[in-house]
């Protein structure tokens, strides 16, 4: 069981190698899925254009030891700076998903007297991989969490 969110960058063409984890420092309070017809750029159509999406805020909190964020926020920024790790998966207790990077934003929200940044969040939203196995399978699952017919 993984009590503790995790973030991992992988290679997205080789789907090999350890990549880069990032243990969530506070698990997420709220997912958001959005499913639909979409294009994924650069990527041919799927059969259906079903797209699934999963949307979250990642919040980096010491404010209270008034300590900084800026080097956890920068090492899970540079990461997924990485034009060779588009691949994300996202993994909390028995919720696994694996997809690609499709937006990130991050801000420094709250500051010290002397301007260190002591909060930071950061919103990531990850697609399915189209035609990847993944993908089949969140299509599924979606499917049967909605009782969608098709």
């Amino acid at each position: 069981m993984v009590e503790k969110a995790c973030i991992q960058f992988m290679d997205a063409g080789t789907d090999s190698g350890e990549g880069t984890m990032f243990h969530v420092p506070f698990n997420p309070a709220q997912l958001n899925f959005e499913a639909g017809k979409g294009e994924i750029p650069g990527q041919e159509q799927d059969n259906r254009g079903m797209r699934i999406r999963l949307k979250m805020l990642l919040i980096f909190d010491k404010s209270l030891e008034r300590k900084s964020v800026k080097e956890e926020t920068e090492q899970f920024l540079e990461a997924a700076r990485d034009p060779l790790k588009r691949r994300v998966i996202f993994q909390w207790d028995e919720l696994c998903f694996d997809g690609l990077l499709e937006q990130m934003s991050a801000a420094y929200e709250m500051f010290t007297e002397g301007g260190k940044p002591v909060r930071a969040r950061i919103e990531i939203t990850i697609g399915s991989r189209s035609g990847s196995m993944a993908a089949e399978e969140w299509y599924r699952d979606y499917r049967e969490l909605f009782s969608i017919k098709g």
